[in-house]
């Protein structure tokens, strides 16, 4: 099984946005320049709801003409479930689009976010370990 590796602050990062988003959803989009998430796109949740979400198509457009431009790749997706657990419901493997990437829940059920990372495996999301690293580079701050 593999272990997806995502930088400290962007994992801070997306547990910020869902606090700040509660109790509506937040989603947003992850790259890196390898195997490792280095970099996240906080989205605005179009559905405003609390129970699903969806990312308006012109964050997608801009996401993936960043993602030319740099050379960066998708890496994942994620959202909030402010009132349940961390794992995938029927709505979100319905409408799930990028089988190669990892995603990325965390829920605020309870006081401490719980994180739950994903990869679809023979039509359906697998929980996989995931590894929490320094930034290195001059992206550091």
């Amino acid at each position: 099984m593999t272990t997806v590796c995502i930088d400290r602050k962007v994992l801070e990062q997306m547990i910020q946005h869902a606090r700040h988003t509660y109790p509506l959803e937040c989603c947003g989009l992850l790259s890196g320049l390898g195997e490792a998430i280095d970099r996240v796109r906080k989205t605005p949740n179009q559905s405003r709801s609390s129970k699903e979400f969806s990312v308006p198509p012109e964050e997608l457009f801009a996401f993936f003409k960043e993602l030319r431009q740099t050379g960066r790749r998708h890496l994942g997706i994620y959202h909030s479930h402010p009132w349940s657990e961390s794992l995938p419901s029927k709505q979100d493997q319905t409408e799930f689009h990028y089988p190669e990437v990892s995603y990325w829940i965390i829920s605020l059920q309870i006081e401490e976010p719980d994180v739950g990372c994903f990869k679809w495996r023979q039509g359906g999301f697998e929980r996989v370990p995931f590894r929490v690293v320094p930034r290195h580079g001059p992206d550091d701050a």
